[in-house]
């Protein structure tokens, strides 16, 4: 039986925290989000969010284009869930915004890939 340390990873890549263990436990966000809405970086955030690296990879991801919280799940390799949960604080912390839903067309064809590229990646 291979120890814990020369276990084989179902990714290939290093290990993983638990996906609650980013949001400190918290399951729930502190607002309502859905997943397909389009978060963007706010040009006003004076640096990167501290604290875990995946609120600052969260940041990062939306600062070069706006995505879906879908897309940022599958980019990131984490649970729709727990990504609701972090952008849930980014934008409470003014680090990211979500974009108005007039300003995201659902209908948009580009919009609708990009949302089935993000669940195809989870």
């Amino acid at each position: 039986m291979p120890t814990p340390e020369h276990a084989p990873h179902v990714s290939g890549g290093p290990p993983r925290l638990r996906p609650y263990t980013v949001n400190e436990g918290r399951t729930l966000p502190r607002l309502d989000l859905e997943r397909t809405t389009l978060v963007k970086a706010c040009r006003t955030a004076p640096h990167p969010p501290q604290g875990a690296p995946e609120r600052s990879d969260a940041f990062a991801l939306c600062r070069r284009d706006k995505l879906t919280i879908t897309e940022i799940a599958g980019r990131m390799r984490l649970p729709v869930q727990a990504v609701k949960v972090l952008v849930a604080d980014l934008i409470t912390e003014k680090f990211l915004m979500a974009i108005p839903a007039q300003q995201a067309d659902a209908k948009d064809p580009e919009t609708l890939r990009r949302v089935l590229a993000g669940l195809e990646a989870l």
